[in-house]
């Protein structure tokens, strides 16, 4: 039996996911999600970003003459979010 949960939109075209659906996509505060057409059919699916997948690449990424970008420093480094874009 399928599983339907409503989405409410508000005015300003925002969406407010229910609790159980996040939870099944393993969404959380900040993530994106994909809203994908399939054959006239739409699915919903988390759009994060596996790490894990781009441990491999690692080797490939030559370090600039400067010295090497510190990813895991900037990751815990305090940040304005809100100066931060896409």
């Amino acid at each position: 039996m399928a599983t339907t949960l409503r989405i409410k939109i508000t005015a300003k075209r925002q969406a407010t996911f229910p609790a159980a659906t996040l939870q099944a996509l393993q969404a959380k505060p900040g993530d994106y999600l994909a809203l994908i057409e399939d054959r006239g059919t739409w699915r919903l699916e988390s759009a994060a970003v596996d790490h894990g997948k781009l441990a491999p690449l690692r080797a490939r990424i030559a370090g600039n003459k400067a010295g090497s970008f510190d990813l895991t420093g900037w990751r815990e480094k305090a940040k304005n979010h809100a100066l931060l874009r896409d």
